[in-house]
């Protein structure tokens, strides 16, 4: 298994970009190999779609069958090529394809965080921090490696503890980490 795939064409992009299909390469992470219909159940779609969403994903060579893992010919399991995906920014159309949907989910995020505050009637917890911080260029590099480094760690927490207590309700939380110098420029009225 790779450890790092990287997405840079087209097909990719549009594979990971899809939602379901986050949770199905996570859900996989998790079991490590499952058929369509352990991964429809644990992410709450119909195996038809999950399976869908698998050949998807497939033809851009972000899962593979495991068929040593299989009962007979017909019984399909899948497994991630990858530990991680990490999409390369300097492919065409790269920033736009991943920033649909995580735009689309920040912008639904902030009117619950406004509406409900850290804790929605839902009792999911959502936090938002927009701020503004003075900092040298060395700093800056410093607290985004900081940043970084605990989502690993967080990361890597979570995947354990969600293959250890595999029957534990576990939500899909998203993170969106973004620190930047702010232009002017890049304002809007």
């Amino acid at each position: 298994m790779e450890e790092t795939f990287l997405v840079q064409s087209p097909e990719e992009l549009k594979a990971i970009a899809h939602p379901l299909r986050q949770k199905i390469l996570m859900q996989l992470a998790v079991l490590e190999h499952a058929r369509a219909t352990d991964l429809a159940q644990a992410v709450g779609e119909p195996a038809n779609s999950v399976s869908f969403h698998l050949r998807t994903l497939a033809r851009a060579g972000m899962v593979v069958e495991a068929p040593e893992l299989a009962r007979d010919k017909r019984d399909r399991v899948w497994r991630n090529v990858a530990e991680s995906y990490r999409i390369d920014s300097s492919s065409p159309g790269a920033t736009a394809q991943a920033m649909r949907p995580a735009t689309a989910w920040l912008s639904d995020l902030v009117a619950r965080a406004s509406d409900g505050g850290p804790a929605d009637a839902d009792g999911r917890r959502r936090t938002l921090v927009l701020n503004n911080v003075l900092l040298t260029a060395d700093e800056a590099e410093q607290f985004g490696n900081e940043l970084v480094e605990l989502q690993e760690r967080w990361t890597d927490r979570a995947l354990a503890a969600a293959r250890e207590h595999r029957g534990e309700n576990r939500e899909y939380y998203q993170l969106l980490l973004a620190l930047g110098p702010r232009d002017a420029e890049t304002t809007t009225d």
